[in-house]
Order: structure tokens, then C-alpha cells, then sequence
């Protein structure tokens, strides 16, 4: 049985997403990008990520005027 992992933290979403640990940090201060916070800690769901990264995509956005 394979378990995958659902929720990342920081630094695997910003490795995931191909972004400095800085900018996803950025986009969470700002709401760009949906998480949630855990006992103090902030994880993303790795399938809102993913429903997130489509609409970006569907409307063109550039993720450029994050960083």
C-alpha cells in the first residue's frame, strides 16, 4: 500500500512549486495562495494546490508579480 503525502509544509511546497522558500512565504502573508494553519504551523493541501496552480494557469496569470 503506497500512502502519498497530502499535506506539505513550506519548504516541500516551495520545491514542489519551483519557488524560493521566501516567495511562498510571501503569497501566504498576502493570500495568494491557499493553506492552513496547524498547531502554529502552516501546511498546504497538496490537492488545493494543485485546483490553485489550474486556475492560475486558466487565467494566464503570471507568477511573477509574487516574488
Amino acid at each position: 500500500m503506497k500512502i502519498e503525502k497530502r499535506f506539505l509544509n513550506v519548504p516541500e511546497v516551495a520545491l514542489y512549486l519551483g519557488f524560493s522558500i521566501s516567495a511562498i512565504r510571501k503569497w501566504v502573508r498576502c493570500g495568494a495562495i491557499p493553506f492552513h494553519k496547524v498547531n502554529g504551523g502552516i501546511r498546504f493541501d497538496i490537492e488545493l494546490i494543485n485546483q490553485w496552480l489550474e486556475k492560475e494557469r486558466a487565467n494566464s496569470h503570471s507568477y511573477s508579480n509574487y516574488n
